[in-house]
């Protein structure tokens, strides 16, 4: 066996994750990520498709900037044959499409070089979604025919560069800049010089696809001075051509409820898919850092409990959805028979955990609505006769378990079922970077631990400046304890105490403003 998988050969994909907005990657692209054994990535990947890939594959941060380099692209070459030859299949992210100014066709000739079995997955290139998102069609029947897609600079080490007299000369086309915040006056002044009409019009449009796109628009020869005074940053496309005047009448992206909002989400990434989406879908701009993460643990006492216990007056308790999500993952993967499931009764407590609990097709027999955990094991003990019963508790690793304290005071025989363990996340240097030059505007915690997370990642000063900047929303009281414990201020609070409430209630707020 150790001498087939000696012989194993690994392969590298290069895959196009799209311009910033991470459900524009393409679905082989997503389906990759998923399967893969190491993501190598880039500086403007989307972090929620770092995040939400699964916990055991590596991710290695290759980025580079305007400013700093944190690996050269000779030893990222060099790093994906390195994995492919250790058996491993490699999924090498990168923004927009991977052959378009990605110098994903630098990377293939390595890996061709190298004998590396490799495959090409497309994305879609910033420069047409910048066009799309701004509504500027760069093909029209009746202003352009061409579309020209080029760098403002060329490779420092190629000394390979633009004719800009022969760009100049472009007549009835669409001319599409990658790269180009601060080479625009020199490029517009060599476009002019070269012949093109300094009243044709334009436009630049920083971090397309992103609810907090800007578009500045302007005559050719208006740009740069228009795109100084908007404070216009990488990243940023330009766009040239008679079809940049369209963009003001089919203008539609940013026309959602929450267009131009960035909510910060700091629950654990697996939890948290559906709240991406939905405020997504609601035209926020998702920023998507996981303060906290879970592990399992695997109690194999509380699981030989579960497993010869059960009948009646045997309850399952569950108190969130890691619960439940480790619970039935541990019964797929071990093979266990599900039907010992129905030899107990099942309270849910919490919307998220009722919620998941049905979405595996599980109808609980207990779960009323009420707010908080403990008012729901005291609610439990005046509508049971729990003194009657025996409970499993699911949960995570607790310091001090209150719901079981209380169940316990009712007469209820009560088993810990502990099965994962919270951690801290581990951000990196260059993902404090991005988050502190883009900042949330609503930070939202759905649990004290999440809020310990963040300061024990950044640090106290660190997170207070980062709260400064921003609102914070929680889910409930005892969450908006622990951020005043540390000096913030709480601008929303939950009142069911609930994420789709809290939801609601910062959808409320930017409504109201």
């Amino acid at each position: 066996m150790m001498a087939e998988n000696s012989k194993k050969k690994g392969k590298v994909y290069l895959i196009g994750a799209g311009p910033g907005d991470p459900d524009l990657i393409t679905i082989r692209g997503s389906s990759l990520l998923s399967s893969c054994d190491v993501i190598i990535y880039d500086n403007l990947i989307p972090h929620e498709l770092i995040v939400t890939a699964p916990p055991h594959i590596e991710k290695i941060y290759v980025g580079k900037s305007a400013s700093a380099h944190t690996l050269p692209q000779e030893k990222i070459n060099e790093l994906l044959v390195e994995h492919a030859r250790q058996g491993k299949n490699v999924a090498r992210l990168k923004g927009g499409d991977p052959f378009v100014f990605g110098r994903g066709g630098e990377e293939a000739e390595y890996l061709r070089k190298n004998d590396v079995d490799f495959e090409v997955v497309p994305g879609v290139t910033a420069g047409l979604a910048a066009a799309a998102s701004a509504g500027i069609p760069p093909s029209h029947r009746d202003m352009s025919s061409a579309i020209l897609l080029l760098t403002a600079h060329g490779a420092a080490d190629h000394d390979l560069f633009v004719d800009w007299d022969w760009v100049g000369k472009v007549k009835k086309g669409t001319v599409i800049g990658y790269m180009g915040v601060r080479q625009l006056p020199t490029v517009v002044e060599k476009l002019i010089e070269g012949g093109m009409p300094p009243g044709i019009e334009a436009a630049m449009i920083e971090r397309c696809c992103f609810s907090t796109q800007k578009v500045v628009r302007a005559r050719l020869e208006d740009l740069p001075a228009e795109a100084e005074r908007q404070n216009v940053n990488p990243p940023a496309i330009f766009i040239i051509g008679e079809v940049a005047a369209l963009s003001e009448k089919l203008e539609w992206y940013n026309r959602k409820m929450l267009s131009g909002v960035r909510i910060m989400i700091t629950r654990p990434a697996d939890q948290s898919r559906w709240i991406y989406q939905l405020f997504r879908n609601m035209g926020a701009e998702v920023i998507a850092y996981p303060t906290i993460k879970t592990r399992y643990n695997d109690d194999k006492e509380g699981w030989e409990k579960f497993i010869r216990s059960g009948g009646k007056d045997n309850w399952l308790f569950f108190s969130g959805e890691n619960g439940v999500r480790y619970f039935f993952g541990y019964l797929k993967s071990k093979q266990i028979d599900l039907r010992l499931v129905g030899r107990y009764a099942i309270a849910a407590a919490g919307h998220g955990t009722l919620r998941a609990l049905r979405d595996l097709g599980y109808q609980p027999d207990y779960a009323p609505s009420v707010s908080g955990m403990v008012k729901f094991a005291q609610q439990m003990c005046e509508d049971i006769e729990v003194h009657k019963i025996k409970l499993i508790r699911v949960r995570g690793q607790l310091p001090h378990d209150n719901i079981a304290e209380i169940l316990k005071k009712g007469g209820a025989e009560v088993h810990p079922l502990t099965l994962y363990k919270t951690e801290y996340a581990d951000w990196r240097e260059n993902e404090i970077k991005r988050l502190f030059m883009h900042p949330p505007h609503m930070i939202m915690f759905s649990s004290g631990k999440s809020v310990d997370g963040l300061v024990n990642i950044l640090g106290h000063d660190k997170a207070l400046e980062l709260a400064a900047k921003s609102k914070i929303a929680t889910i409930g009281p005892t969450t908006s304890e622990v951020v005043r414990k540390y000096k913030m201020e709480v601008e929303l609070e939950a009142t069911r105490h609930s994420i789709p409430d809290l939801i609601n209630q910062i959808v409320q707020y930017y409504q109201k403003k």
